[in-house]
Formats: C-alpha cells, sequence, structure tokens
C-alpha cells in the first residue's frame, strides 16, 4: 500500500513540536523499555508474546508493552520529576478498522503535583503545537477550545437518565473497590444497568452473565458516545469510579478523576489524576491479573510509597495527526504496514 509521503514530514514536525513544548516547560523526556517480564494487567488488553531463550536453552515469556504507563511510574516513585514519552506500543486481539492498529505511536506525559484539569490545559497545547506543525488551516472541530461534557451530562442528555443519582442510589458515592460495601452496591448497579438496556430495547446479549462494567460500557457506546457533539474537541469527564482503571476517586463522590478527550468522535487521549494509595494499586493487580501475580515483582509497593501526586496522558499520536490532517482513517500513515494492518 502507497504511504503518503506528506505525511512523514509532518510527523516528524510535529514530533519536534511536541518535544520542544515539554522541554520549554521543564519536562524530561525518557525511554523506557518495549519488552517486559511483567506487563501491568489490564483484563481488557490481549498482549503479544514472546520468549527470551538463554545460552542453555531454557526460556521464559517476555510482551512487548502496551503502554509506558508502569516504567514511567517506576521512574516518577524513583525520585523523577514531570516526564513524557513518545514510544510505539502493541496490542493484540485489536479489530482492524480505520482508526485501530496492533502497533501505534503514543505520547505519554506525567506532571509532577498536577491535576486532570491542569492536563486538560496542556492537551489543549499540544493540539495547537500539532496544528502548526502539520496544518494551521484546520477548521474548529479540531482547533477549537476544547468543551468539557461530564459523564452524568452525557447520559441526562443522550441516555435520558441521571448516572449519578444511580450511582448514589446505589451506594456508590464516597467508597472505594476496596470498602466493605462495595460488592453489595456494584450488586445493585449492575442490575439498574440491566434494567436501563432492557427498557430501551438494545441488544442485550448474556446481560445476566456480564458485569457492571460491561454493562455500562453497552450503554455507553450504544447511546451516548456516537451522539456526543464533535463541533469542536470534547472532554467527557467524571468517569465512574466503579470502572476498574489506575484513576484516584473523587473523595465523597461516586467519580473518578479521569477525562477522555474526542476530537471530530474520534477517541484521542485519555488522562486520569493518578492512584498512589499502595492498598488500590495492589487490589488493582490482583483483581486485574489474568494468572497469580509474580510475587517478586512489586511494583504497586514500588508506587505507592515513592510515587509523588501527579496526573498522567496518554495520547494516540497517529489518530492525532490524521485528524488534524483531515484524513478520515490512519490509511497512509503506515510506513510499511502488514497485510493484517491495512485499513479495510
Amino acid at each position: 500500500m502507497q504511504f503518503k509521503p506528506e505525511a512523514i514530514i509532518e510527523r516528524a514536525a510535529m514530533y519536534r513540536g511536541i518535544r520542544d513544548y515539554f522541554d520549554n516547560c521543564g519536562y524530561l523526556e525518557v525511554d523506557t523499555p518495549l519488552l517486559t517480564d511483567s506487563p501491568i494487567p489490564e483484563s481488557h488488553i490481549e498482549l503479544f508474546q514472546t520468549r527470551k531463550v538463554r545460552p542453555d536453552g531454557t526460556s521464559y515469556p517476555l510482551y512487548l508493552v502496551p503502554s509506558p504507563e508502569i516504567w514511567l511510574k517506576m521512574a516518577l516513585a524513583s525520585g523523577s520529576s514531570s516526564l513524557f514519552q513518545i514510544g510505539r506500543c502493541f496490542r493484540n486481539g485489536e479489530q482492524m478498522d480505520k482508526w485501530h492498529r496492533n502497533e501505534f505511536t503514543m505520547l505519554e506525559w506525567y506532571g509532577v503535583d498536577k491535576t486532570s484539569g491542569d492536563n486538560l490545559l496542556v492537551m489543549q497545547e499540544i493540539i495547537k503545537v500539532t496544528l502548526h506543525a502539520v496544518n494551521s488551516e484546520a477548521g474548529e472541530e479540531v482547533s477549537g477550545n476544547i468543551r468539557e461534557i461530564s459523564m452524568d451530562e452525557a447520559f441526562r442528555e443522550f441516555a435520558g437518565f441521571s448516572l449519578e443519582s444511580a450511582l448514589e442510589e446505589s451506594g456508590l458515592s464516597g467508597i472505594n473497590r476496596t470498602s466493605p460495601g462495595y460488592p453489595a452496591s456494584l450488586a445493585d448497579i449492575t442490575e439498574f444497568f440491566r434494567s436501563r438496556l432492557k427498557e430501551k430495547n438494545l441488544p442485550s446479549g448474556d446481560i445476566d452473565r456480564e458485569s457492571a462494567d460491561d454493562l455500562f460500557h453497552r450503554l455507553f457506546l450504544t447511546l451516548v458516545e456516537d451522539a456526543l457533539p464533535a463541533d469542536r474537541p470534547l472532554a467527557l469527564t467524571h468517569w465512574p469510579a466503579f470502572i476498574p482503571t489506575l484513576a484516584r476517586g473523587i473523595p465523597d463522590t461516586p467519580w473518578a478523576d479521569r477525562w477522555e478527550l474526542y476530537i471530530r468522535g474520534v477517541e484521542v487521549a485519555n488522562c486520569y489524576g493518578e492512584e498512589t494509595g499502595e492498598e488500590l494499586l495492589k487490589n488493582y493487580w490482583e483483581n486485574e491479573s489474568p494468572e497469580k501475580p509474580d510475587p517478586d515483582f512489586r511494583w504497586p509497593q514500588l508506587i505507592g510509597r515513592g510515587m509523588p501526586s501527579c496526573s498522567g496522558t496518554a495520547v494516540g499520536l497517529d489518530r492525532l495527526l490524521a485528524l488534524v490532517r483531515g484524513d478520515d482513517s490512519l490509511k497512509g500513515l503506515d510506513l510499511f504496514p502488514i497485510h493484517d494492518n491495512m485499513p479495510r
């Protein structure tokens, strides 16, 4: 497949602009491993696996990283200042469509003593840098000021019910995933989501076996995501705290300190106010691990005992480049795509 030669130049200019921006802001650029023997557990991500072969013929598994997150957090926990990385990431099992690839480029940064709101301002600057490097003529749907909409506002507008009221009535306000009342509360919100799916006659699959997380995302993807306004970039804020992530909870609310950014209706970035509590990190590790966690790999302890208060953001740079260019897919941005990566 023929790639777009001009996109090579534009991508290089975008990277230079991003690096200059972070350098001027005092962020340290780091370079973390692409191979690991202990990836951070994320149950919804399928990993690429290979094997390290020792000289004696014995071997053990290694994995291509789905993101640099854990290593950047390790650097922060070891005393690093605010930092960023532009690097390749790998995710197996991805649907191959116009906005997904098995291998892609991610910008990830962490601002020490910063909030998710601070990082939303940084995200606006990253968009401006990319516009300057790639397409200063882009329309308001790309270049406009980021609009903020909370998840509750989005559900009220497009799904027809208050998500906040449902979460609070289920007892999911002001508690976290290690609280004693959490399992019972989760059962209540699970039943609420099942009822909403049935009321709206939506395809429900085997909803009696699906988790609250699964049911929430079914409602969100079916009723809300495609209806979000796309006339300018949009940050969807205040995600439900019961969804397993490493975003810290907002005290006395059912919400996590998290936003996701959409440009022209396409998800581009994800931001957390980062959880640093050792017990919560350990609980996440144990619940998300498909197998018994490696007792020698102590990232929950290392991060929980050393990482400063911070906010981290991950940006899909391939998508950002395509959207600023005005493209409707990633087609032509892959220099040498493997057959299965070719857009349908």
